[in-house]
């Protein structure tokens, strides 16, 4: 594909999301605002608002898989912003919450892994947490993921994928909301056995790749109109773990890197030597994503969302007193797509 037919689509991804995607991210989370307005523990109630006011631009960001061109019937938008909002929500819940037991943890996000499995039971997920009865927020959430499940053609195809990376999601959260003097050794434990040196990365690369949700967005764009191939499947997979999602997380860790220093909390862009050494590893992995992105029918859909990631991620104000030539240099990277989104999303974020 040439650069002109390449920009020519990105123009229309980005297009559709500014007049489609955005507002309609924004209707489905006033729903759910309303539903957690209701939560009756107050912690768990002030929880809940907090991760849909402070981390809307999750779903705002993963809404790209579903634009009119890629999601026709809606169906990948029904399930991203309530599962979205579910990993939002358990992030808040236990990043600032009153439990670092592993147990409690892993039991919490059962609802993630229950989320993609539309036949799962009802669980009462703070059966072992400190703070209970948010009022069935956990369960309205699961019960919007299992109901779009249902109006895909091609779930089955892709159901054990979605369940591999939940999984790896909800493992790396165990892992680093944990005890704070266990946090690394299990993550570097947990890197070996899932041997992720095979990718030739660094076990914080690896868990950032895990803390991604993009890939399961992805895999349902090829579920939502039909049953996908098996090697379509494997491409999707190869492509969003570890290289876009990696990159994706990583790039969310740089923008929070003073503030986590200051909050004490786990980043991994800190575990590289230096700034200038982050930037290149970030630089590489986002060219490694626009090379596997070439095995793909719809590659310039995916260069268009490494090409975003940059783009976004960099225009946060978090990072405007950071811009420099290094920093320059990673949006360079993406060319104009990257810049554009970039500018675009400089107007629409808050000053």
């Amino acid at each position: 594909m040439s650069t002109a037919t390449e920009f020519f689509h990105s123009w229309r991804w980005g297009t559709e999301y500014f007049r489609t995607v955005r507002p309609a991210v924004i209707r489905s989370l006033g729903e759910i605002r309303s539903w957690a307005e209701q939560i009756p523990h107050p912690d768990l109630r002030e929880q809940a608002l907090s991760s849909l006011t402070f981390k809307q631009f999750h779903c705002e960001g993963g809404g790209v898989f579903g634009g009119p061109s890629r999601d026709p019937n809606g169906h990948v938008m029904e399930f991203l912003v309530p599962y979205q909002t579910l990993c939002d929500y358990l992030d808040t819940v236990t990043d600032r919450g009153p439990s670092q037991d592993p147990e409690d943890l892993r039991w919490l996000h059962q609802s993630l892994l229950d989320a993609v499995s539309p036949q799962s039971p009802a669980r009462d997920y703070y059966a072992l947490h400190p703070h209970q009865d948010d009022g069935g927020y956990i369960t309205r959430l699961i019960a919007a993921c299992h109901q779009s499940l249902q109006q895909f053609p091609g779930f089955s195809m892709i159901s054990d994928s979605l369940t591999w990376l939940a999984q790896l999601y909800v493992d790396l959260q165990v892992f680093k909301h944990g005890p704070i003097n266990d946090r690394v050794p299990h993550l570097e434990a947990w890197f070996h056995r899932q041997q992720g040196e095979q990718w030739g990365i660094s076990w914080w690369e690896f868990a950032a790749a895990a803390g991604s949700t993009l890939g399961l967005f992805a895999l349902l764009n090829l579920a939502a109109a039909e049953l996908p191939s098996r090697h379509a499947i494997t491409l999707v997979k190869d492509l969003y773990f570890p290289w876009i999602g990696s990159l994706h997380i990583l790039l969310d860790y740089l923008i929070d890197r003073q503030e986590d220093l200051e909050g004490g909390d786990l980043n991994f862009v800190s575990y590289y030597p230096d700034y200038s050494t982050a930037v290149g590893r970030l630089q590489y992995i986002y060219r490694k994503a626009l090379s596997e992105a070439r095995k793909l029918p719809d590659a310039a859909f995916h260069r268009y969302i490494s090409r975003g990631l940059l783009g976004f991620y960099l225009s946060d104000q978090k990072m405007r007193h950071q811009i420099d030539r290094t920093t320059c240099g990673l949006l360079a990277s993406g060319g104009s797509i990257s810049i554009g989104v970039w500018l675009a999303a400089r107007v629409g974020r808050s000053p």
